[in-house]
């Protein structure tokens, strides 16, 4: 009979690591599972709208300008007036002229369509003469040297012109100009009666009666001139 041989039976391991076997599985696997660290992301930058692009061809907001206007010609003599310019293409005017017949009043406007160095520009313009010189009036209608028959002396008249020119600017305070164009005029006479007898070479005749009476007259105008402005 063979000796007695212990038999070997397996044991089984220490309750305390298995647990830490199991509590360590899950333990690694999480850190398996969790993520890299990863890099913050970048600042947003904040992004401006550019200004808008201010196109060449636009014109700066127009000011209103003063000045004083000179001016000699013919039939306006010389004159002198302050002007006022609200828009680039509009400027009035008004002021004082004096020529061989009298003094007067005038005021007008110039229209400018365009704003160039050497620039067009349209004239209207009316004045009113006191008193005027009525020998040098015939004279200068009669384009010879005449003189009245009859008591009249001095007369009134109105005067609308009309004109087209040029004008030069070299610099911003400093304009020159000149023109050409059309005078009418209006001649008030209060003793018509005279008037006429003046007209028929002053043949006397009583029983002649007439009221106040207007003539017509148009006759060409030229003109050059002198604009300084103060701002």
């Amino acid at each position: 009979m063979p000796p007695f041989l212990p038999s070997h039976k397996a044991v089984p391991p220490p309750r305390g690591l298995l647990a830490l076997l199991l509590l360590g599985l899950p333990l690694g696997s999480a850190s398996a599972q969790e993520p890299e660290d990863e890099d913050p992301p970048p600042e947003t930058e904040v992004t401006r709208p550019a200004p808008a692009p201010v196109s060449p061809d636009t014109e700066p907001e127009w000011k209103t300008r003063f000045g004083a206007r000179l001016l000699v010609g013919a039939p306006d003599g010389m004159g002198a007036a302050l002007l006022i310019h609200p828009r680039s293409w509009l400027r009035v005017h008004a002021g004082a002229a004096r020529n061989s017949l009298g003094i007067g009043v005038r005021a007008g406007v110039d229209l400018l369509p365009v704003r160039l160095l050497v620039s067009p520009v349209l004239g209207l313009e009316y004045g009113h003469t006191f008193r005027a010189d009525y020998g040098r009036l015939l004279t200068r209608l009669h384009g010879q040297p005449t003189t009245p028959v009859t008591g009249i002396r001095q007369v009134d008249y109105d005067q609308l012109n009309i004109s087209v020119g040029l004008e030069f600017s070299p610099w911003r305070h400093v304009t020159f100009f000149g023109g050409a164009g059309i005078s009418y005029w209006f001649l008030g006479v209060r003793d018509a009666t005279a008037f006429i007898r003046e007209a028929e070479a002053g043949e006397e005749d009583p029983s002649l009666t007439a009221r106040p009476l207007l003539i017509n007259i148009s006759s060409p105008v030229v003109r050059l001139g002198l604009i300084v402005y103060f701002n």
